[in-house]
């Protein structure tokens, strides 16, 4: 159900088609009820529609019938923008960042610059110069854009009858805070525009009359070819006359009568009821909205494409073309929005200048993908090394990967909030394959891997790590640790890799295979060094490990990518009232299928496997089984009560601590007050949840019972028993 009045607009704009308009009036206008029948109609039978969904909201509504401009009859936008291009926000673009004052306790004194004066004035005045014939270029150009742009004149300007709607302002009404000021509604576009404004005075020329289901009232003021001119205020006759004498008890100010008086409300004739039926939009058509469910809006160089929801295979409900021309033949760029789809993709960007594409996703796919998805539309489709970026939910994800940006040349991942404090990788590969397989998605050879680490407090800033580097080509492995607080310097330090020979328990360290610089003259002992060595050759197989395993992800990606992109499936609600018989009807199928495998199960399967699966029982194993089967019942039972009883017993004492909070002495917060009466009243809830449960499961309990003990009587493998008690 919609409410207010800009989406009863655009709604009816999507429900009708508007049959364009001529110079002369219609001779008949069909009922609302024919025009929603008909899903077309004229200006008049669509603005009178639209006003008697505004009238059943509540607005004060009227239908107006006077003169328009040529675009306006003819619903031509294709000088108008596009309102529904999204517009990129360039306003941090254009504030620059106010720049913070650098506190450091030294400061170089800036050499003194022995520029002419002379030479600076001729560079300034060059510099206005070409400002200035760069703003005139700009001022040319614009000056023929408006040129190209303008349209040829209308023989008929002020003479193109038209019908609108005009929301007025109404005293003590239901929406008096909503219209403060007269409004006006195109109904074949659903656009809105202020009836004092100088653009609405192009659009609008004139007004001969207005009516809604109170009264019809003729215009009496003189337009003068526009109408930000015209008072509204009804009740002045000799602004407007209307049709039938007196006027509704409420278009009068609110005035204090005096009971003895006796002063009586002016007589009113009332309009003639209405002999249509009521408006009632269904459920089916709304959502369709359009006719055929299809439909299509040219705007200035951009065509807007809509559909209705589950018509498209694919998902797709707008797509929206801009081209460089006007007369729509070189697209330059295309935004698609989707929606109920399974792999969440709601809208997705191509740029045909570029070639690019970015795609947006919502939250919820398996694989945590984020807002966007940027690659080339000529990119192989499972290539791992085509150029891309991704963006993830770091925090549905285990190793809060936040970005992965692909190249052919480099991978950079970037994560927050890991427990080893990573936070940048990047690889780099060399341009030889490692590999000649045609499907080995690991023929990159990595030549250079570079982490960078947040500050670990616990360690000492000598001993943490802030960049390391495998320089698997060179053969060396470079560390940095993070700076001392108050200094310039920090720990360097530069291993040689020994060769695979000498690892392992072989290692030894070799002080000319490693280079470094310590602070402070700050030594570290050898076995230290040794043993951080071992670990970073370590590290740097883990390091190697990951950046293939981010590879495989990748290819992982990129193939359920491709499949959701070839086979597209769309997800439905359970709430869809329009599409629940095909869903109950795979609902009740699974559901039949699980209850045919509960019924198939044997409870004395876990019992026989311990003796072995044999074919037949002898008395004494069946006995045993039996008396084990039961007894293990009875615990579950007992252990299913005890659990429900400590669950009450803990919300009892969290309850008994909540109400002394709330009733000791000290000063209690309104704010703090609420917030323990929610808590109490919560507590309470499970309290009465677990009574339930319990008495539930007391009732049970016996039943339960009885029928394991049926189904046991009954079974095959206890069969023997049965014939001993005969």
């Amino acid at each position: 159900m919609i409410y207010m009045w800009n989406a009863i607009a655009l709604a009816l704009t999507d429900i009708l088609v508007n049959l364009c308009d001529n110079q002369d009036p219609p001779k008949q206008l069909g009922s609302p009820t024919w025009v929603q029948k008909f899903r077309k109609g004229n200006c008049f039978e669509c603005a009178t529609f639209l006003a008697s969904l505004l009238l059943g909201q509540g607005y004060n509504a009227f239908v107006i019938s006077g003169y328009a401009s040529r675009e306006q009859t003819l619903c031509d936008l294709t000088r108008k923008s596009c309102p529904c291009v999204p517009r990129p926000d360039k306003q941090a673009e254009r504030e620059p960042k106010a720049e913070q004052p650098e506190i450091t306790k030294y400061k170089f004194k800036l050499m003194t610059e022995y520029n002419s004066q002379f030479l600076l004035k001729l560079e300034e005045e060059e510099a206005r110069k070409l400002e200035e014939k760069l703003l005139s270029d700009e001022k040319e150009q614009q000056k023929l854009i408006e040129e190209l742009e303008q349209l040829p004149p209308d023989e008929y300007w002020g003479h193109r009858i038209h019908g609108w709607v005009a929301i007025l302002p109404e005293l003590d009404g239901p929406r008096d805070q909503e219209i403060p000021c007269p409004l006006f509604i195109e109904p074949t576009t659903g656009v809105s525009y202020g009836a004092a404004d100088d653009d609405t005075a192009q659009l609008y020329l004139g007004v001969e009359s207005i009516w809604n289901d109170k009264n019809y009232w003729v215009n009496m003021q003189s337009s003068a070819g526009s109408c930000a001119n015209i008072a509204w205020d009804l009740t002045k006759v000799e602004l407007w006359e209307h049709l039938l004498p007196g006027e509704s008890w409420t278009m009068h100010e609110a005035e204090e009568v005096d009971e003895e008086s006796g002063v009586e409300h002016e007589k009113h004739l009332d309009m003639p009821a209405s002999y249509v039926d009521q408006i009632n939009i269904s459920e089916a058509e709304f959502e369709k909205r359009f006719p055929n469910g299809t439909k299509t809006t040219f705007y200035k160089r951009t065509k807007v494409e809509r559909y209705a929801p589950y018509l498209q295979p694919n998902g797709l409900v707008q797509k929206i073309t801009i081209y460089d021309d006007y007369d729509y033949t070189s697209p330059i760029e295309v935004y698609e929005n989707y929606a109920n789809r399974s792999d969440n993709l709601v809208k997705s960007r191509k740029d045909l200048n570029n070639d690019t594409v970015v795609d947006y996703y919502a939250r919820g796919r398996a694989d945590q993908c984020k807002g966007e998805h940027r690659y080339f539309v000529s990119a192989p489709h499972l290539s791992v090394d085509s150029e891309r970026i991704l963006d993830f939910y770091h925090v549905a994800r285990f190793d809060g990967l936040s970005k992965f940006e692909m190249h052919p040349n480099y991978l950079t991942q970037h994560f927050v909030d890991r427990d080893d404090f990573l936070y940048y990788r990047h690889v780099q590969f060399s341009r030889e394959r490692k590999s000649s397989a045609p499907h080995d998605i690991h023929y990159r050879h990595i030549s250079n891997i570079v982490e960078k680490f947040n500050r670990d407090e616990r360690i000492k800033a000598s001993k943490n790590i802030a960049i390391r580097e495998f320089a698997i080509d060179e053969n060396e492995i470079r560390l940095t640790y993070h700076y001392h607080p108050g200094q310039f310097t920090r720990v360097l330090r530069t291993y040689i890799k020994p060769p695979l020979a000498e690892r392992g328990e072989r290692l030894v360290l070799n002080v000319s295979t490693m280079q470094g610089y310590t602070p402070l003259e700050e030594s570290e002992k050898s076995l230290h060094l040794l043993y951080e060595l071992e670990t970073q050759l370590k590290e740097e197989d883990v390091s190697v490990s990951q950046v293939r395993a981010a590879e495989k992800e990748m290819y992982a990606f990129l193939e359920t990518r491709n499949k959701e992109y070839l086979l597209p499936t769309l997800s439905i609600s359970i709430y869809d009232k329009l599409r629940e018989p095909e869903f109950l009807t795979e609902a009740l199928m699974k559901t039949n299928g699980q209850e045919d495998i509960t019924e198939d199960v044997d409870y004395l399967k876990p019992y026989l496997a311990r003796l072995g699966n044999p074919s037949e029982l002898s008395n004494i194993d069946a006995y045993f089984v039996q008396y084990t089967c039961l007894n293990d019942y009875k615990q579950l039972l007992v252990q299913r009560a005890n659990k429900i009883l400590r669950e009450f017993d803990r919300y009892s004492q969290e309850l008994i601590k909540t109400q002394a909070l709330l009733t000791q002495d000290g000063d209690v917060t309104r704010e703090e007050e609420e917030n323990l009466l929610e808590k109490i009243n919560e507590i309470n809830f499970h309290l009465q949840m677990l009574e339930t449960r319990l008495n539930r499961h007391r009732d049970l309990v016996p039943i339960r019972y009885e029928m394991l003990m049926d189904h046991l009587q009954q079974s095959p493998h206890l069969a023997i028993l049965r014939d001993d008690s005969k």
